[in-house]
């Protein structure tokens, strides 16, 4: 039930992922147009709401088909997507994120980590995509930091040499009890690491009225990660109904890098979000040993 879940979830990424293409606007769970640079999330003016994710007939984002069928006992066929980045990029960034846990057939469920050196050459490509979790809130184009992630804002507003991300899922459930999450790492010029940070929260993204998935995004209190971090931020994508929270995110600053973990809704834990802050210590405090 498990790699059903995983499947599922990977499903809606898909959907919203095609939706952005077809509107221009390719990456994560949405890119700019041409992935070129752009301005970050939280600037001064929003850009217009895009179309609202499509809903699928009789299911919740949480529990849709895949889009890729896996063959009974063959190889995961999304393991084939190329990567669209430029050069092998530093391959120090797969060291510095948080090993993969799996078991048995699960195993299969699991993409592995990869790092992309910027710039992408293809901006509708899934690659990326497949190694984060979005939420299915789509708002104005200012709020993607938030509900798509900070490595499709990377691709959006910073697709140019000299930035790179390090991109891992935990798909599956881990015997220690840990929910599935994601994990990304950014690095570049300080410039752009400061801009991706902590950019202002817009007004517009507190409360998004879009159809089909509507929500918002609500900052929430983080407690320091650790010994030289420069800043940090936690917030939650929230829905509706059934599903009140739809992704539980960190962002931490670290010298010289910055990473995020996001964690989705996921029907077999009630409460997933209460793991992120020992997720994101994990996380920083292996990030800033391997990369300092």
């Amino acid at each position: 039930m498990d790699g059903t879940m995983e499947a599922m979830t990977r499903a809606l990424t898909l959907l919203l992922i095609m939706l952005s293409v077809l509107t221009g606007l390719a990456g994560c769970a949405t890119r700019a147009p041409g992935g070129g640079a752009g301005s970050p999330a939280g600037g001064g003016t929003s850009a217009p709401a895009r179309g609202p994710a499509a809903s699928v007939a009789g299911v919740t984002p949480s529990t849709s088909a895949t889009a890729f069928m896996m063959p009974a006992g063959g190889p995961n066929p999304e393991a084939a997507i190329p990567n669209p980045g430029t050069g092998a990029g530093d391959q120090q960034l797969i060291r510095a994120l948080l090993p993969q846990v799996s078991s048995g057939r699960e195993s299969a469920f699991l993409l592995p980590p990869a790092v992309v050196a910027l710039p992408d050459r293809d901006p509708g490509s899934l690659f990326i995509g497949l190694r984060q979790y979005a939420s299915p809130v789509v708002g104005p184009q200012a709020c993607d930091g938030w509900t798509a992630g900070l490595s499709a804002l990377a691709v959006s507003g910073f697709n140019r040499p000299g930035v790179q991300l390090g991109v891992t899922e935990q798909s599956v459930p881990t015997q220690a009890g840990l929910p599935m999450f994601s994990e990304s790492i950014i690095t570049g010029p300080p410039s752009v690491l400061d801009a991706l940070a902590g950019p202002p929260l817009p007004a517009a993204c507190r409360a998004i009225t879009t159809p089909h998935y509507p929500g918002g995004v609500k900052p929430t209190t983080v407690p320091a990660p650790g010994p030289g971090a420069v800043s940090a931020r936690a917030f939650e994508v929230t829905g509706t109904g059934k599903f009140p929270v739809w992704t539980w995110a960190e962002v931490i600053r670290g010298r010289g890098f910055l990473m995020e973990i996001r964690i989705p809704n996921q029907s077999a834990n009630p409460d997933p979000g209460a793991a992120l802050t020992a997720i994101a210590a994990n996380a920083y405090a292996r990030a800033a040993a391997v990369l300092a």
